[in-house]
């Protein structure tokens, strides 16, 4: 980074002081992750907007804690202040003075400050472009915290002294104890509060073709969704909300809630034509996730696979081959670009979209004598 972009962030990037944590704990802001060393006190130079920081405490032993992370959006020239809780492993929030005394003296601190990795900065930018403090607040937990690994319990203290099964050898197939289990579920506080899809994936007083038809076409669940959010983008952005909690926050939840809004868009097959707009900036969106696929995880087994990606954007790509309406330039054009992407970076090739898949096709019976 030359010296005149370096000062421009020093002088207008926010700084984030984390005190008192321990040395070897792994940490993160957005794209980039370390190991915190003893003089670690911070991150400098954050570009103003939204950003993920994250960590996970680990034990003398070396063993990792579940990771736990936050969004902030900071302002220009802000100085975040929090501190370790090693009883809670987590950081919290501290007195305003304190805020006061490490923004007075930011620059003491310099040499504890680590460098926002700014050479991710694109990568970030990609992954967030749609996301609001709003849509933030309204998203995350009550505690604010992205955790991926939530204490569960009981739903009802009776539930929680239920006996379990005596010690010994299962004797039938009923005698297995799972009944008498307790139902756990994690605290109301430390849920994500995801959009939640209507009941019935149809509208009501449907008839009996109108039920098989939005059982094909999810346009009724997606327009339902997006009624509850103050636009329809905003539904997009809960799409990058759920991705960036998966791939940095390591939330399995998450992972299943962007599995289902990704399908939901791809089936959406009548709301193309009522807003081109939309799924122009979901091919977007969609690209710039799987061009940070990690090496490992759920998500590369998915693509690899075959599975939820390939399917739905096959289903979506062939809606838009077979739609009445004229595609307007930005649709065409981010199709076309989306198709480059997936072939290069994977080998997927979408020829023949017309022609029904194998296990799509009619089944021919022979109904004469011989055939039954």
């Amino acid at each position: 980074m030359d010296q005149e972009r370096a000062m421009k962030l020093y002088l207008n990037g926010a700084t984030a002081f984390f005190l008192d944590i321990p040395s070897g704990m792994e940490f993160g802001i957005d794209m980039m992750s370390w190991a915190t060393g003893d003089k670690f006190k911070g991150i400098k130079m954050i570009p103003p907007g939204i950003h993920f920081v994250y960590y996970s405490a680990t034990d003398k032993y070396g063993n990792t804690a579940p990771r736990c992370g936050f969004f902030h959006g900071f302002k220009k020239g802000e100085c975040l202040v929090k501190k370790w809780d090693a009883n809670n492993e987590i950081l919290v929030d501290v007195p305003r003075v304190e805020i006061v005394q490490y923004k007075t003296n930011t620059l003491y601190f310099d040499d504890c400050l680590g460098p926002y990795p700014c050479e991710e900065l694109s990568k970030w930018n990609g992954l967030s472009s749609l996301l609001t403090e709003n849509l933030i607040h309204r998203l995350c937990p009550e505690t604010k915290l992205i955790r991926s690994a939530m204490e569960l319990f009981p739903t009802s203290v009776k539930e929680n002294t239920k006996k379990r099964r005596k010690w010994g050898p299962i004797r039938s197939e009923t005698d297995v104890g799972y009944e008498q289990l307790p139902n756990l579920v994690p605290k109301e506080e430390n849920k994500i509060r995801f959009t939640e899809p209507p009941e019935c994936h149809y509208p009501p007083g449907s008839s009996l073709s109108e039920i098989t038809k939005y059982s094909l076409d999810t346009s009724y669940i997606l327009d339902y969704m997006a009624e509850k959010h103050d636009s329809k983008i905003d539904l997009l952005a809960e799409l990058q909300f759920s991705y960036i909690c998966f791939l940095l926050g390591l939330s399995y939840e998450s992972f299943e809630r962007w599995k289902k809004l990704f399908q939901l868009f791809c089936m959406s097959k009548d709301a193309i034509a009522q807003d081109q707009n939309f799924f122009a900036k979901f091919f977007i969106a969609v690209r710039h996730q799987l061009e940070t696929i990690p090496e490992e995880g759920f998500l590369v087994d998915i693509v690899e696979n075959n599975n939820v990606i390939y399917n739905g954007l096959k289903e979506l790509f062939r809606t838009l081959e077979t739609c009445d309406c004229i595609l307007e330039d930005d649709l065409k054009d981010g199709t076309i670009q989306i198709k480059r992407f997936l072939q290069q970076k994977f080998g997927w090739e979408f020829n023949g979209l017309d022609e029904e898949d194998d296990d799509e096709a009619p089944v021919f019976v022979d109904c004469t004598e011989d055939g039954f």
